[in-house]
């Protein structure tokens, strides 16, 4: 896929293109910079700022109240834009997880010679792992450039909104503001299995203690991990970590287990070459093939 940047005044950063917020839902770089949020190039290179995205005049400052230094005001009416005082902010990222809209980064032009630092909320599982190299992606979730994890924020304080900071090439600084997330269950799904047991359920409230089946190889998207016989493929994969089983037709999201009984959809793989397979009810055989399905899966390409 072809990405299109275009150079900012500075020709060692660039901008992304865009037809706009309400064309595509990615506002235009010229858009950003006429909010009252929007950090100057100066400020950025002296070391780590907020970065708020806002647009749009709703009813919402928690961003306010969550900056321990003032840098943010939302004041009256609270439908006003939140506006930044960049000389009072510190980038200590505490407005990033109080953002309901996800809105707000932390940037920094200044983390290293051509490294940037790029600090934003991150609401999926697993998390990231500090040291991990994986590939960073735009506001369309389209990938960018390699990153890697430099920090990751999960403390209570978070309140559910873990911060997840990465380095990349600083000329992406205005570019990057996330991690795709197929790297990190390439890098956390198919570790080692030395506590194999780590998360299997042994003991439920209901079924009552579980005998574990004969240890055996299934191969999932192409690499082995182990699972036990007759457990349920869903069950043996959470156990993997492996949260995800599919990705939907229309806009490529991400599902897993739900119901947990076999009448929804959401948990569905394809199976020894078989799509829509209800993995919370299909118990595990040796040597069982499985792929993550994309859509209906591969009776969708032969149609």
């Amino acid at each position: 896929m072809e990405m299109k940047y275009r150079n900012s005044n500075n020709d060692q950063i660039l901008f992304w293109t865009s037809k706009g917020a309400t064309v595509e839902g990615v506002p235009t770089p010229d858009e950003l910079k006429e909010t009252p949020g929007w950090p100057s190039l100066e400020r950025l290179k002296k070391g780590p700022c907020a970065v708020i995205e806002c647009i749009e005049e709703i009813p919402c400052n928690p961003c306010e109240t969550a900056c321990p230094s003032g840098a943010i005001r939302v004041g009256s009416p609270i439908t006003n834009l939140p506006v930044l005082d960049e000389n009072k902010c510190t980038g200590c990222g505490a407005c990033i997880s109080s953002c309901p809209g996800l809105a707000i980064f932390v940037v920094n032009l200044n983390y290293t010679e051509k490294l940037a630092l790029i600090s934003f909320p991150f609401e999926f599982l697993p998390l990231p792992k500090v040291g991990e190299e994986l590939s960073a992606v735009d506001r369309k979730g389209e990938k960018v450039c390699r990153a890697k994890v430099v920090k990751v924020l999960n403390k209570p304080k978070q309140d559910r909104t873990p911060i997840v900071s990465i380095c990349i090439p600083k000329k992406f600084a205005f570019i990057v503001r996330g991690i795709y997330l197929r790297d990190i269950r390439e890098n956390s799904f198919f570790k080692s299995m030395d506590n194999e047991n780590k998360m299997r359920v042994l003991k439920h409230p209901i079924l009552g203690s579980q005998k574990l089946g004969k240890l055996v190889n299934i191969t999932v998207d192409g690499k082995k991990i182990k699972a036990r016989e007759g457990e349920v493929i869903a069950a043996a994969l959470l156990n993997a970590g492996i949260r995800v089983n599919r990705f939907t037709r229309k806009y490529s999201r991400p599902r897993g287990v739900f119901c947990g009984i076999g009448q929804c959809t959401d948990c569905v793989m394809i199976v020894n070459g078989i799509p829509n397979v209800r993995t919370c009810v299909t118990p595990v055989e040796s040597g069982m093939v499985i792929e993550t399905q994309y859509g209906l899966g591969k009776w969708e390409i032969k149609n």
